[in-house]
This record gives structure tokens, sequence and C-alpha cells, in this order.
């Protein structure tokens, strides 16, 4: 982030190519089934509008993940000024074609789940299982203590086994 501050466009590059994929991953598990790829171009935008201000007190990667949450947020906010139809997700897939696709199930099942936390634990999911952050780095790319993020993951994560236990055919513990 540095070479490109100073003006280095192979830098930029390099951050899109190791930063692209895991932000675009973040947003999908996020329930930004739709908009993911916009999503990505926004954040990388407002990177370059923004690469000025960058200043290395922490983790690049912290940083770039707090860019990408706060354009998750603004999208959320201009979503709710201007309310769009959403149609519910339809699988037209046969039963039998369903089974066949057991792990991609799997996955749209786990995001539909996500997609109901509310985004302060849902992020907190996501940063943590799906991007490897422990709950400190959490904690310090929220701004709340490491004990906050785990009272949110174990919030989560309790109201995703009610949401999927049904679906596994195991009971609910709660």
């Amino acid at each position: 982030m540095l070479a490109y501050q100073r003006g280095d466009r192979d830098a930029f590059e390099e951050i899109y190519n190791r930063y692209a994929k895991p932000i675009y991953n973040f947003f999908r598990r996020a329930g930004q089934l739709e908009t993911a790829d916009d999503l990505v171009q926004a954040t990388f935008l407002k990177l370059h509008i923004g690469r000025q201000r960058y200043a290395p007190t922490g983790s690049f990667r912290g940083w770039i993940f707090v860019l990408a949450r706060n354009v998750m947020r603004d999208e959320a906010r201009r979503r709710a000024r201007r309310p769009e139809r959403l149609e519910p997700f339809v699988d037209d897939r046969t039963p039998g074609r369903a089974r066949e696709a057991g792990g991609k199930e799997a996955e749209i099942m786990v995001v539909e789940a996500l997609a109901v936390l509310p985004l302060t634990q849902r992020e907190v999911i996501i940063l943590n299982r799906y991007h490897g952050m422990s709950y400190a780095e959490i904690g310090g790319l929220l701004g709340i203590s490491e004990n906050a993020v785990k009272q949110r993951a174990f919030q989560a994560m309790r109201k995703l086994r009610r949401h999927l236990s049904p679906v596994e055919g195991t009971p609910s513990k709660s």
C-alpha cells in the first residue's frame, strides 16, 4: 500500500490480486449474493480515492476489511432509504439433482442462515470462520473488546444452530 501511495500502479494490481477474492467472499458470506461484485469494486474505488489517508498503524488486511465493511454498511443504508422488492431465493432443481449438489446446497443454506443474523454478529462469524481472524483482531477491527466479540460469536452460533438444526434433523439445544 505504501508503494501504491507513492504512485506505483503495479502495487495496486498486487493489492487487488491478493485481496479481491477474500473481500468478494466476505460479501457473499455476509448475504450480499447479488451485489458482491459491485461491492468489491466500490471497496477498491474507496481504497484508490483514500490511498493518501492510509497510515500503516495496524495490519493492512484489517484496514482493507474495515473498508469493505464500511462499503457494505453504506450500501445497507442506501437500500434502507430506497427499499427494493427482494425476490426470495428459489432453487428450481429437482430433489435428485439437489442431493447430487449436497456441498453446494449446504453452502447456500449456511449463507441464507448467515443472512438472518444481525450484521454485528454476521461480520464476527465471517471474519473469524472464513477469514481466520482471531477474536482479538476482530475486536481491534471493529473497535470493541475481545469479550464483546466472543459474546457476539456465541450469540450468532446459537442462532445459526437454531436456524440450521431443523434442516440437519438434529434437535435444537436452546
